[in-house]
């Protein structure tokens, strides 16, 4: 039995299926590729910006700010900042671990708000503690840096 119908002389090759189906998928390979070396340039600059940064003395204004503002409402904590654990030399491992040494992985701003802390913030009853904040994908994310005076 044929038939007429018009569609079936329009029917593709599957050859020509398979080679646009390997064409999208190296374009969509390359997309990938190119979303991925723009976040990791991205990640690179924010990182460098944040090892090469200190603490700046307007940061602390607005953190003692904060720090009435809580004290205000009852609360006992705040958080100064919040950075990736890449950031840190052991990528937040000593952090993630609450070993002793933790402070000595922190960099940049972070080590600078440490060394303040320890200079001024501690002689007068403030703690400070980092904290793991989330595990994206299973890995260490962001650490969370807080001062308490509980």
């Amino acid at each position: 039995m044929t038939t007429n119908w018009p569609a079936i002389s329009r029917i593709v090759l599957a050859e020509q299926l398979r080679r646009y189906a390997s064409i999208s998928i190296i374009k969509y390979e390359k997309k990938k590729d190119e979303e991925s070396l723009a976040a990791r340039v991205l990640f690179d600059k924010r990182m460098h910006a944040f090892i090469h940064s200190d603490f700046l003395e307007q940061e602390f204004e607005t953190l003692e700010l904060k720090i009435l503002e809580a004290a205000k409402k009852g609360d006992y904590e705040i958080e100064v900042m919040r950075f990736q654990a890449a950031f840190c030399t052991d990528g937040g491992r000593a952090i993630n671990n609450s070993e002793k040494n933790w402070p000595e992985t922190l960099q940049g701003k972070a080590r600078s708000f440490h060394l303040i802390w320890k200079q001024y913030g501690q002689p007068k009853g403030y703690h400070m503690t980092a904290k793991i904040m989330d595990f994206p994908k299973g890995f260490m994310g962001d650490v969370g840096l807080f001062v308490d005076w509980a």
